[in-house]
């Protein structure tokens, strides 16, 4: 302090209590005033910082909501039914979540009702870049919900009960979404190993929808998690009991579809028709495993028709269903007079660019005998649709224009199973009805015959049924300390098991491959119809017994 002067001669009036303590205030009142200021300081940048970390992490949850965080745009993980993750579920998954409120009500009211979860794993982004079609996704929830709700013993409308049959067991059904490019499959699984010990424990899960690389690496680690899974529409062999212990599949898979061709083409052979001969056109994109194990399947069981050149692209799967160009395949193709097949290895919707492909070029536009292209999906290919708008297979006139190529599917449904007095596998007249009368009300569900067409209803309401059944053998042995681990001992008592598609039986050694199943083969023009009245049925015996001739 300057001599002479005093410590207030030039404050300013009014004084602030801060002001005082830092001109005349002792030094124990001025420490005491910089640390209560660098706290409010500290607190400040604290509440900021964490304002900032918890939109950053904690956003993603509030977003999506109970059990769901965003990742990549989507919401991801496992839920009830409260969250629709799409606009175009909505009507489907209030139901599923009145449902789950109906069992839980039940389950924690009556001491003689036991309740059960299963979980349905696959993609629910309808218009993201999933490798499943919007139309494939609602199908699929629609038979997997049904078939609980007609074990449950529930009300058709799906919308309430008040009683159930005493020493009831009841299913809740919980949708757990992996995401359009499967990036939520890490906190899927954390979520559903969380779930064994619940009030209501996880018993089975239904999916994937697709192969690929990431699909096998989440059924090798729901095996070590003891989790058992019921594969649905994920097809390839790579996906089985050997390489996942605890797991079984309600499809056929990519070996059936081929046995099945093989099957075919050797009784047309008996005709004297003229030989089929042509290249296999292959996927080789190596993130996708179902292509690449088809294309292993067909070079194994349809070798004595495959030409010795293979044709190569690189297909959509996982790349954001990305157009793939074919121009300079179809044009090798149809310069090949000697070639009058191809053998299509890869994913529905590639197929679809390539036989537009075949239409642009007008091959063999002036032969009387078109391309035939063979190749497999669990239901109607779309190209194939149009024959089959009436159920009964229609073909084209005598007098329209010459077809470009006709395509011939292995399919793990028929259309003519829908007609009422034609033949179909025991238990499919009853899933149909079971289907139309529990969401018919709803104009997004399955009202018409074409809704069936996808097969994916048919196929998911077989992989409840078969979970369902699988829980109640668990839980009846009860040999494990979660009932998820005593359902995965017991997978191969399902035997002889009524679903949509006849009843079904399990093998351990076949390797979880489901046996008992029809698989029609079907044509664009209807020319195997008469031949393939008696379709192929998936057999309990190794394949290599019944083609012996078959590499290594």
């Amino acid at each position: 302090m300057e001599q002479g002067r005093s410590p207030i001669g030039d404050l300013e009036f009014p004084l602030t209590r801060s002001e005082l303590v830092r001109r005349i205030g002792s030094p124990l009142q001025r420490r005491r005033f910089r640390r209560a200021r660098a706290a409010v300081v500290l607190s400040t940048t604290v509440a900021i910082a964490a304002t900032v970390v918890g939109g950053v992490f904690g956003w993603p949850h509030l977003v999506c909501g109970t059990g769901l965080q965003q990742i990549r745009g989507e919401c991801v993980g496992v839920n009830d039914g409260s969250h629709s993750f799409d606009a175009g579920l909505e009507w489907i998954t209030g139901r599923i979540h009145s449902m789950n409120t109906e069992v839980e009500e039940l389950a924690s009211s009556r001491d003689d009702i036991e309740a059960f979860r299963i979980v349905m794993m696959t993609s629910f982004s309808l218009g993201g870049n999933a490798d499943l079609s919007e139309e494939q996704i609602i199908r699929a929830v629609e038979g997997t919900y049904v078939a609980l709700m007609r074990q449950n013993g529930f009300a058709e409308t799906g919308s309430g009960v008040e009683v159930v049959a005493e020493e009831s067991r009841i299913f809740q059904l919980y949708l757990a979404n992996e995401g359009s490019v499967q990036q939520g499959t890490d906190a899927v699984v954390d979520d559903l190993e969380s779930m064994v010990d619940d009030d209501i424990p996880l018993s089975v899960v239904i999916g994937q929808s697709s192969t690929t690389t990431e699909t096998e690496e989440v059924a090798r680690e729901l095996s070590e998690r003891r989790i058992p899974m019921v594969a649905s529409s994920s097809t390839s062999t790579t996906i089985n009991n050997v390489r996942s212990p605890g797991l079984i599949r309600s499809a056929p898979n990519n070996e059936d579809f081929a046995a099945a061709l093989r099957h075919h083409l050797d009784r047309q052979a008996e005709s004297d028709q003229e030989p089929v001969r042509g290249p296999l056109l292959a996927d080789e994109n190596e993130a996708d495993a179902f292509s690449l194990d088809l294309a292993d399947q067909f070079r194994r069981y349809l070798d004595p028709y495959l030409v010795q050149n293979s044709l190569t692209f690189h297909g959509s799967a996982g790349s954001g269903n990305t157009t793939v160009y074919f121009d300079h395949i179809v044009n090798e193709i149809c310069a090949d007079p000697g070639t009058n097949a191809v053998f299509f290895a890869g994913r529905y919707s590639d197929l679809g660019t390539f036989l537009r492909s075949l239409e642009r070029r007008g091959c063999r536009a002036e032969s009387d005998v078109p391309i035939t292209v063979y190749s497999m999906e669990l239901g109607l290919l779309p190209d194939m649709v149009r024959s089959y708008s009436g159920t009964e297979c229609e073909p084209a006139d005598d007098d329209s224009a010459p077809e470009h190529y006709r395509l011939v599917q292995a399919s793990a449904f028929d259309p003519s199973w829908l007609e009422e007095d034609a033949w179909s596998p025991a238990g499919f007249h009853d899933y149909e009805a079971a289907i139309t009368k529990t969401v018919k009300a709803e104009t997004e569900s399955t009202s018409a015959r074409e809704d069936f067409y996808s097969g994916y209803s048919l196929i998911y309401y077989d992989a409840a049924t078969i979970a369902t059944r699988a829980t109640l053998l668990g839980f009846e042995a009860s040999d494990e300390g979660t009932l998820a681990a005593s359902v995965r001992n017991h997978l191969f008592r399902v035997t002889r098991e009524p679903t949509g598609s006849g009843r079904l039986d399990y093998l351990e050694e076949l390797e979880g491959r489901v046996t008992g199943r029809h698989i029609p083969i079907l044509s664009s023009d209807c020319s195997v119809k008469t031949l393939d009245a008696d379709p192929f049925r998936t057999p309990d015996v190794p394949y290599d017994e019944l083609y012996p001739d078959l590499a290594d």
